[in-house]
């Protein structure tokens, strides 16, 4: 379930990521007052197995039934993760088209999850989902060599991230683009593994300090260029995120 509202006096219009159907969105019929066929299974993060059909010439599908697999309760109880978790789910929303199957966009959606709701480090898994939901719907930066001398040799040097150019530039060709965001080896480093570590095996890469910022800022910024906005859920994210932070330091 990635997000419903109400419509009318009983029913809801809700918005699915499916595993058949891609990104689908349709109405429950008096969900707003059924106690068997909807209560508590069209809500946000829900897991579930959907039973539904589309008439012909209609945008919406007819859902008729619908039972839960998991219900990530965790993260309802855990204001941080209810955040990060939040955020993910809208932005597999914004980057997706309707109707359009994608079965890694799915599973990645569903791992990450599972290791959200498991306990698993927050800012690490928001991170490893940001990089590999760009590489899995066509996006990701280059981030191995300079875009445009296509100088592989980045160990070591200090790189500029280009939003604008989906990549990084080195010291000779970044010229006088005012909007680079400087990347160190280590931030660099952590960005090409979690593109390609599996979700579940999060726990074996590490970030902090002034590394995890570098990749925020890249990441937070490209992200923000390829959608041609800011997320309304990333704001309340970084808000509770610095607020947990700061009150691990005391």
């Amino acid at each position: 379930m990635l997000n419903s509202m109400d419509y009318g006096e009983s029913d809801r219009i809700v918005t699915l990521y499916t595993l058949g159907f891609g990104k689908v969105r349709g109405i429950a019929k008096g969900a707003k007052r059924s106690r068997k066929r909807f209560v508590n299974k069209l809500e946000p993060f829900s897991y579930i197995n959907l039973l539904f059909f589309q008439k012909h010439g209609r945008e919406l599908v007819m859902i008729e039934q619908a039972e839960t697999i998991r219900g990530f309760n965790g993260l309802l109880v855990d204001m941080e993760r209810l955040a990060l978790g939040s955020y993910c789910l809208e932005l597999l929303n914004e980057m997706t088209m309707e109707g359009q199957k994608n079965q890694k966009a799915f599973e990645l959606f569903l791992k990450f999850l599972i290791m959200l709701d498991g306990g698993a480090d927050p800012r690490s898994i928001v991170m490893l989902f940001e990089m590999q939901i760009l590489s899995i719907l066509g996006y990701q930066p280059c981030l191995n060599m300079c875009v445009a001398c296509k100088d592989v040799s980045t160990s070591g040097n200090k790189m500029f991230f280009s939003s604008t150019r989906s990549g990084i530039l080195c010291i000779n060709c970044k010229g006088d683009e005012r909007s680079l965001i400087p990347v160190s080896p280590g931030a660099l480093k952590f960005l090409l593994l979690a593109a390609r570590t599996d979700i579940y095996k999060a726990g074996r890469i590490a970030i902090g300090g002034w590394a995890a910022e570098e990749c925020s800022r890249v990441l937070g910024d490209f992200l923000r260029y390829q959608m041609g906005k800011e997320l309304k859920s990333k704001q309340f994210m970084e808000k509770i995120s610095f607020k947990y932070q700061s009150s691990n330091v005391k």
